[in-house]
């Protein structure tokens, strides 16, 4: 008898414990929120196309290796020497390290002098400053081929900085050192020949493919089979045997791609859109549309047209585009949050205190999974930023509280 009062003892609190699980688990899901967050949202095509831009080869002797004088991008006249050609690799390398040692040989130099000159450290601070600002502003503005003045100096104060002047000696000691060492290195690099510019313009380092696959006037006839075929021999592509580089007329480059119909006709005769290139540059760009022929039954063919630049897009040839149709700004709604209400308006629960709120709103955005609606004026007109907005619970109603 006491067994069997005991197992229904047992059996009432396990029923106990279960029904308030259950309780508490129904009154946690019907107050699960998350703020009311305004986002950003760009509508996007994805494509793929390949760069144009109107260059011309520079040839160089096949089957020799090369050390660089002119960097990507930089503006180039005729008779710029480009690069030097050597039969060998460590003919090449030993050209590099000699190229590299001449500037820190005259950074040395010129911080021995500026030790000998020194009056505590000021004037080395001020130059130091100076030279930071100067570098700092060349770069921002993408003058990376005109920053050589500038890092120089900095070095060179830098250098003449950690030096004191008790240290003369072992300076002047390691200037020879470092000049017996350039001898020997010249000595090994001997023999190499330049590579010069026939023309003006910005030079490009040659990569396995090439920074135009057509020309411009070819590329304003493109199909949209002819351009997959191209963007198909791009990626296939190899170094052009000889070719060192090219010299690009301007900076002003194409980028051509096939879109749907749909989304070319929903941005065409605009005067600028965004551009992304993911596996380029983690930022948008501004571009203008140059061009869009449409094929019946195909996809369209659309050309963009900018001067954006940098050492990256140079290199760039056949690559995927992220073209933004629109973009969107509003409070980001999860999918589950919506409902619609008895008069068949659509909108949110929102948690007030411990009172139930329908907000109704007016999306301009529908994705996969949430909705994109504009913020009301206040709190009280509507979905307002902050508020608590309900995505999950139980028998929602207007009115509801909820302890």
């Amino acid at each position: 008898m006491k067994m069997k009062k005991l197992l229904s003892v047992l059996a009432v609190a396990f029923m106990l414990f279960y029904i308030g699980f259950q309780v508490t688990a129904n009154l946690t899901e019907q107050i699960e929120t998350i703020d009311a967050l305004m986002v950003e949202v760009e509508d996007k095509e994805t494509c793929e196309g390949f760069f144009v831009r109107a260059v011309q080869p520079v040839y160089g002797s096949a089957d020799k290796s090369y050390e660089f004088l002119a960097e990507n991008g930089e503006k180039v006249s005729s008779g710029t020497r480009l690069a030097v050609c050597f039969d060998s690799a460590d003919a090449a390398e030993a050209f590099r390290q000699a190229r590299s040692l001449e500037t820190d040989i005259a950074n040395t130099r010129a911080a021995y002098r500026e030790i000998k000159a020194d009056d505590g450290g000021l004037t080395l601070d001020e130059a130091i400053f100076r030279d930071m600002e100067s570098l700092s502003g060349l770069l921002h503005s993408g003058e990376v081929w005109n920053s050589d003045s500038a890092y120089s100096g900095l070095t060179q104060a830098i250098v003449a900085r950690e030096y004191p002047r008790e240290s003369l000696g072992e300076l002047e000691q390691r200037i020879a050192a470092m000049e017996s060492e350039l001898q020997a290195l010249n000595a090994a690099a001997a023999g190499g020949q330049v590579v010069a510019s026939d023309r003006s313009g910005y030079f490009i380092k040659a990569t396995e493919c090439s920074p135009a696959l057509c020309t411009v006037e070819e590329m304003r006839q493109l199909t949209p089979d002819r351009l997959r075929t191209l963007c198909e021999d791009g990626r296939n592509a190899e170094k052009q045997e000889g070719v060192v580089g090219y010299i690009m007329e301007t900076f002003e480059w194409y980028y051509v791609c096939t879109m749907s119909e749909e989304a070319a006709r929903a941005i065409d005769g605009r005067t600028a859109i965004d551009l992304c290139f993911p596996y380029i540059l983690s930022e948008n760009i501004s571009a203008k549309i140059d061009d869009v022929t449409y094929f019946e039954d195909e996809d369209a063919v659309v050309v963009f047209r900018c001067g954006f630049i940098d050492d990256d897009f140079l290199r760039g040839a056949v690559e995927t585009c992220d073209v933004v149709k629109q973009s969107y700004s509003g409070i980001r709604i999860p999918r589950e949050a919506l409902h619609q209400n008895e008069a068949g308006e659509w909108g949110v629960y929102c948690l007030n205190g411990a009172m139930l709120q329908f907000k109704t709103i007016e999306w301009t955005y529908k994705g996969d999974t949430y909705y994109i609606a504009r913020p009301a004026a206040s709190a009280g007109k509507g979905l307002y930023l902050y508020d608590k907005i309900v995505i999950r619970g139980k028998g929602l109603e207007a009115g509801m509280v909820i302890e």
